[in-house]
């Protein structure tokens, strides 16, 4: 990624490479590569090109994010467009979304096809994100589209770039596909529980930061749910501008439901479904690793 991330300015190189050191879980590289080993791929530098594309065009969907959002940290350090400027910042992630799109070309043009699926999943994600924030009407199946395009569809493009690069049958390149997919939709469920309930010093971001901006995360959709505290989180989750005390405050009451252990439920069952994917693949070690990687989701607290 650092390789990828030269240009003939000083301070684009730099501003680019601060994104994607400051760390990450680094998952859709590692589906990649392990999609690649488990379908019989053999040349490890072609699913560390892409890997490495996928993670950088993430990497630059996440300083937009970031600037929607007016982040102030991610990853326990400053957001780009609060380390440097923001216009900066906006020319830095289109320059990277490029640098993507040219590593998945010099491969091969059929994953572009993949990854232009997903970044318009992505946008389209974004979009029924912001039309619900601070809608209490907002449903399960509302977040679970939203999370669908803003997360699992890359999660799915990178596992079937692996599959298809390895020479996999149209089977395995559809089943692990299906199965990255569901693990995306538990990641992300995972990562919303933690926004509640999560040590900032593991995350890396200060708990309800979805909540002060207003996202309809599936924790508070299920606490709004609640027939106790249901109608006071509701009433907090509307308001326009919500103060850190009020955060605080709808983080105690949604504490006192079945919201984040539900989520949790949701994320395990979801896991199981996207083992069950696996059948068509050659047992392996990298098969047993996706298995692994599976659970970790839905066991990490960061």
């Amino acid at each position: 990624m650092a390789e990828s991330l030269v240009f003939g300015n000083r301070e684009l190189t730099e501003m680019c490479r601060y994104v994607v050191s400051s760390g990450g879980k680094r998952l859709r590289p590692a589906l990649c590569i392990l999609s690649y080993r488990a379908c019989g791929g053999e040349d490890p530098s072609i699913p560390v090109k892409i890997g490495s594309a996928f993670e950088i065009v993430h990497s630059a969907s996440l300083i937009h994010d970031d600037i929607n959002d007016q982040g102030e940290i991610r990853r326990g350090r400053k957001t780009l467009h609060k380390e440097y400027t923001l216009t900066k910042a906006i020319v830095a992630g289109d320059c990277m979304f490029t640098v993507g799109f040219r590593l998945l070309a010099s491969v091969k043009s059929k994953i572009v096809g993949y990854i232009v699926e997903a970044s318009g999943a992505m946008g389209e994600g974004e979009f029924v994100q912001k039309d619900n924030e601070h809608f209490s009407k907002v449903t399960e199946e509302d977040y679970m589209h939203i999370i669908s395009g803003k997360t699992a569809k890359l999660f799915e493009a990178c596992a079937k770039s692996g599959s298809y690069m390895a020479g996999g049958t149209e089977e395995e390149v559809e089943t692990i596909g299906r199965f990255a997919h569901d693990l995306g939709l538990a990641f992300q469920i995972v990562d919303d529980a933690l926004d509640v309930t999560g040590d900032p010093h593991n995350t890396g971001k200060a708990v309800g930061t979805d909540l002060l901006e207003g996202k309809p995360t599936l924790p508070v959709i299920y606490a709004m749910q609640d027939e106790v505290h249901g109608a006071e989180i509701r009433e907090l989750f509307e308001r326009p501008f919500i103060e850190r005390e009020d955060v605080v405050k709808t983080l105690n009451l949604i504490s006192r439901t079945d919201s984040i252990k539900r989520c949790m439920d949701k994320a395990r069952e979801l896991v199981e479904g996207a083992l069950s994917y696996l059948g068509p693949i050659p047992e392996s070690r990298y098969k047993e690793s996706l298995k692994s990687l599976a659970r970790f989701v839905v066991d990490r607290d960061r």
